[in-house]
């Protein structure tokens, strides 16, 4: 019973291992120019969500907006994943140095996604029309912009809000914060402090 469970297991790590793969080769294929660029290594160091950075949050939308791609491309829903990966590459690219660009961060929440749009155009010689307008509207209903039009616009949108919620738990990687990261400190800080009573008491 056991070994057909470990067996099963396996199989779906290896399926995840697989797909993970394939979203991280369609993101560098598609979106080699964004990754490339002065802005996304300047998103790095900018904070975003509270604990995450303007990049690792734009990755993190980028691989789940791929995800659903797959899954709709799986019920013969045609995508354009080149613009999704586009565009969620490019979608928070506006936010940086917001503090210069913009007066509040109620501004920054409704203006950014037009900003975005201009920083994107920077970056791609030849930026596709879809593209754009997924970076227009992902902020709906939030923004000021329309509702998504597209498929592709959709999953953008709805990636970004699932994504900005994992970026409170998860925070950031480079910058250990996070719900996550702060429990796992706080679970050592604990366990340092048993041990030091034990190592006390055994003296």
């Amino acid at each position: 019973m056991n070994s057909n469970i470990e067996q099963l297991n396996n199989i779906i790590k290896e399926r995840r291992d697989n797909r993970n793969e394939r979203i991280k080769a369609d993101i560098e294929l598609y979106g080699r120019e964004v990754l490339e660029s002065e802005e996304m290594k300047q998103a790095y160091d900018q904070t975003h969500h509270l604990w995450s950075t303007v990049a690792e949050h734009t990755l993190r939308v980028t691989a789940s907006s791929v995800l659903i791609c797959y899954v709709l491309r799986k019920l013969h829903i045609n995508v354009n994943i080149p613009a999704v990966v586009i565009a969620a590459l490019c979608h928070d690219l506006g936010m940086l140095d917001r503090s210069e660009k913009f007066s509040s961060d109620k501004e920054a929440r409704r203006d950014h996604a037009e900003e975005s749009v201009k920083v994107a155009r920077e970056i791609l010689d030849d930026m596709p029309e879809m593209a754009e307008k997924i970076i227009e509207t992902h902020m709906w209903p939030m923004g000021k912009s329309d509702a998504p039009n597209t498929v592709e616009g959709v999953v953008v949108s709805v990636a970004d809000k699932y994504t900005a919620v994992k970026d409170l738990v998860k925070g950031s990687d480079s910058n250990d914060t996070g719900v996550n990261n702060t429990v796992r400190r706080y679970k050592e800080k604990v366990k340092d402090a048993v041990n030091s009573i034990r190592n006390d008491t055994d003296k």
